[in-house]
Parts: C-alpha cells; structure tokens; sequence
C-alpha cells in the first residue's frame, strides 16, 4: 500500500449537564479512495450519503467517530477491517450530517434517581435533573387499556438528541412540564451523532 495522504481521525467526547462537547485528534497515514456503488445504495437505504472512504493501518484505528481530510470533516458512518492490517472508514462528508442536528429546535429535561440519606440514615430515590438538552420531538399516537376497573391512555413518542454517553432506559425526560417515560434507546448505525430515546406517557 502506498500512502499518499494523511488524514486526522477525532474522538468526540460529551460531558456536563451543559451538554459540553469536546474534541481530540491525531494524524495517520492514508490513502482516500471513492465509494463503491453497492455500498452507497446500500447506505442510502439507511438515510446515509458516503462520500469517501479511506484507507489506513488497522493497528490505527481506535474507535473515532471523525475524519479530517484537507480541512474537510467527515463522519465515519461504517468501518472494515479487510484483514490484511488494513481497515476501510467510509464516510460522509458531516456538511450532510449536520441538516439532522439543526432539527433539534426544542428544549427538553433529562432526569434520573439519585439515592440520598435521608433523617433516618436511610436512603431514599430523589429526582436530578441530568441535563436540559435540544431534541427533536415526534409523536406517535398510542392506545388505551384497562386494568382493574382503571383505563390508561398511552402516549407514544421518539427524542432525538445530540449523542451523549450515560444516558440508561431507566431516566425519564420532561416535556412541556410533562414526564416521559424512556422504554429503549437506539444510537443509529452507532454511529455516535444522535441518540433516538423512544418515550411513553402514561396518563390514568
């Protein structure tokens, strides 16, 4: 393999309640190469747009979730390691990428559990905000069932949000003052952009 160019592959990392993003990066050999055409319909299938890929050592390779090619940033939307010590990065140039977060437009709460020792030296489960974040609401409509003589109606939604570390089905978030339920949480193609909490309301 010959190398011809470099390219800088960045760790995103968030911290904070805040939100706070922060980036790390360093320079690798690379040979860029186009995208073959199964690939690419094989990603427009799942909404992605590669538009490059690039060749570096495997042994390089530590997880990043971004590329940096001649000022260009770039998402790593799949990986393969070919087995011949090289791995492939097929990517999509992130102008494409960042259309999805601009649709995050409104503000939502987060909150968890945090046991605190109450009077009596026992401890107790208090609400904590975790972090008040910019989502992407979309409601799905529900049903309603009855138990015990109690009709439930169910209220179904997904948030989208800035991908985020530490975020477990067991929070709930808040939105327009009301409490959402987390039942499951996709990271699409785990590509580390966004994260998809699928939320429940359940009013008696």
């Amino acid at each position: 393999m010959i190398w011809r160019d470099t390219a800088d592959l960045i760790r995103v990392t968030h911290s904070g309640a805040s939100d706070e993003v922060s980036e790390t990066s360093r320079t690798v050999f690379a040979h860029k190469t186009g995208v073959v055409r199964t690939e690419f319909y094989a990603a427009l299938q799942n909404n992605l747009k590669p538009t490059a890929t690039f060749l570096i050592r495997s042994i390089e390779y530590e997880g990043e979730q971004k590329l940096r090619h001649e000022g260009k940033e770039y998402l790593i939307i799949r990986t393969y390691d070919r087995g011949d010590d090289i791995m492939e990065l097929v990517c999509q140039a992130y102008d494409d990428v960042e259309p999805n977060l601009a649709r995050l437009r409104d503000r939502i709460e987060i909150w968890c559990h945090t046991l605190v020792e109450n009077s009596m030296h026992e401890y107790e489960p208090v609400p904590q905000l975790v972090a008040s974040v910019m989502a992407a609401v979309d409601y799905r409509g529900g049903g309603t069932a009855g138990v015990d003589g109690i009709v439930e109606t169910t209220n179904d939604a997904t948030v989208t949000i800035r991908y985020r570390p530490g975020i477990t089905s067991d929070m709930w978030v808040v939105i327009d003052g009301v409490r959402w339920d987390i039942r499951y949480i996709e990271d699409p193609h785990n590509r580390h952009e966004t994260l998809v909490l699928h939320v429940e309301r359940v009013t008696p």
